[in-house]
């Protein structure tokens, strides 16, 4: 087998450390085509020509990398990576300790082949993975007050088909509940929902600021909310049709939903004049377009180029002051006979964005662009509160940006939809409902304990809707809160789905298998 032994020999190490899986049957199917002996030169030669592609393929297949049909699904928004961003992917895939185990793994091939029989190390190392346990993922090593520290197991590893039972009754219970605004009088305060892209509590966690004093600020918190997605476009959407229960992804992206489903068409029904801001052009992978057609949003982003520019996106495209676009939407006149509902949209987080004259790749520069975006957003605060119009604020992020990555997914990739990633801090403000109301510098905010998605804060909106702004209630506030609708711990992307229960992460694959994740989340087994 010469030195194709080194490609078995590599990935058996990188199996070992849990970096990829294993399909044992095509890697012994392989290893013995290339160690049969063929005299002629020529054959040798096909040889090796045919098992190079076939070789790539099945480490891709092996590795915990999305499905090939997804990659190709996605070459387009790909080919639009800039070239610097590009690089920083391929540098977290190939970094120095693995190129430097690469380059002693061959510097002990040269010198030690004419002594050591490395096919029979090769076959026996795959013949060991085929029969030995496969080996455990690391587990993430608790922390005080850690985001998404491992829940101790309380119930029975379920089944395949368990899980499978467990899904469909979960998507049966959130069909036909809703929420409505219709009935709870004309508007009394304007809805400002701020759409943060690469934000979760995990990353906040990560690069400790979770005492940012902007999360001091919010009068309500949610401790457990679950985004259910890993990517923009499905948070978003998910978001627009929150006032319906949680639905499987694809129905995101159908006509089926009903005109109930739709957050904005609710708002609008109820008196509200809806916008949409981005700090960002929409174009990739056609995100504003998404808003209007699947969305339901009913108005077109506002014009965003008087702002100025702060940094360059991830495919080379302007991203423009959060403050300065929120604070130039504020100051419009107001309408003193309607209110307003602004979706804004910020992609100031996003993984691969480039701070101009700061060093390092985009993971370095996370916690900067994050204390400017807070600092940005504690100035709209400001603006808010001193104009004294009643006004309720939502931080609501789409996902989070993966920093620490996991034993399967290197940070940034958001391919598996993780509590790492789908928990997101989610929190309200509350201005101009009066002194009675909670104050995160007084009582302290209210904090919704219990996991909860979409249908949790727009049950909250619309009981906002109802509260009576001359005679406000903390009481009547808590009672609101402590009432919101639970929802089970259901993520998912691209038939991709991870479902929390008893204390245990399960993980299904496209292909309809399950695992538990962290445990037996070993693809090839």
């Amino acid at each position: 087998m010469g030195a194709w032994s080194l490609y078995f020999l590599a990935k058996l190490g990188l199996y070992a450390q849990h970096s990829i899986g294993l399909h044992v049957l095509p890697n012994l199917l392989l290893a013995a085509a290339l160690a049969w002996p063929l005299h002629r030169p020529v054959a040798r030669r096909i040889r090796t020509v045919l098992a190079v592609p076939l070789a790539i393929a099945l480490l891709y297949a092996d590795s915990y990398l999305p499905p090939f049909t997804r990659l190709l699904d996605q070459a387009g928004a790909i080919g639009n990576f800039s070239g610097t961003y590009l690089l920083e992917l391929a540098h977290r895939f190939l970094t120095l300790a693995a190129m430097a185990a690469g380059a002693g793994l061959v510097a002990v091939y040269v010198l030690l082949q004419h002594r050591l029989r490395f096919a029979t190390l090769a076959f026996a190392g795959l013949c060991a993975a085929a029969v030995l346990p496969a080996p455990q993922a690391p587990e993430r090593q608790a922390r005080p007050n850690d985001p998404v520290a491992p829940a101790k197991a309380v119930g029975p590893l379920l089944t395949g088909p368990e899980l499978t039972a467990a899904l469909q009754a979960f998507y049966g219970a959130q069909h036909g509940l809703t929420v409505s605004f219709t009935r709870a009088g004309p508007p009394r305060f304007d809805l400002v929902l701020l759409s943060v892209c690469s934000l979760a509590d995990d990353d906040l966690d990560f690069v400790h600021q979770q005492d940012n004093p902007l999360m001091a600020r919010f009068d309500i918190v949610f401790s457990q909310f679950n985004s259910a997605a890993t990517y923009s476009g499905p948070a978003v959407l998910r978001l627009l049709h929150g006032t319906c229960g949680q639905t499987p992804q694809d129905r995101l992206y159908s006509s089926a939903a009903a005109d109930d489903c739709y957050l904005f068409r609710n708002l609008a029904a109820a008196g509200y004049r809806p916008a949409l801001l981005l700090n960002h052009d929409g174009h990739f992978d056609h995100f504003a377009q998404q808003l209007s057609s699947q969305g339901g949003i009913g108005a077109d982003p506002l014009d965003n180029r008087a702002a100025p520019v702060t940094m360059l996106s991830f495919d080379g495209t302007p991203i423009r002051s959060d403050y300065a676009l929120l604070a130039r939407w504020w100051e419009q006149p107001a309408d003193a006979n309607h209110h307003r509902v602004l979706l804004y949209n910020t992609i100031s987080l996003h993984d691969g964005d480039r701070l101009p004259g700061a060093a390092g790749g985009s993971r370095e520069t996370y916690a900067p662009r994050l204390r400017q975006l807070f600092a940005d957003l504690g100035r709209f605060f400001d603006l808010v509160q001193a104009s004294g119009r009643p006004t309720v604020v939502v931080l609501i992020p789409e996902h989070g940006a993966a920093l620490r990555g996991d034993a399967l997914q290197v940070p940034g990739l958001r391919e598996l939809p993780t509590r790492a990633i789908t928990r997101v801090p989610v929190a309200v403000k509350l201005f101009g409902f009066g002194p009675a109301m909670p104050s995160a510098t007084a009582a302290g905010p209210l904090r919704v304990e219990a996991p909860a998605s979409y249908l949790a804060l727009t049950a909250l909106v619309g009981g906002l809707t109802a509260t009576d702004l001359a005679r406000p209630s903390r009481a009547a506030l808590e009672h609101l809160v402590q009432a919101l609708p639970h929802t089970a711990w259901v993520a998912e992307n691209e038939g991709t789905a991870l479902f929390h229960q008893d204390g245990r992460d399960y993980l299904r694959t496209p292909a309809g298998e399950w695992s538990e994740f962290g445990a037996t989340a070993t693809p090839g087994r």
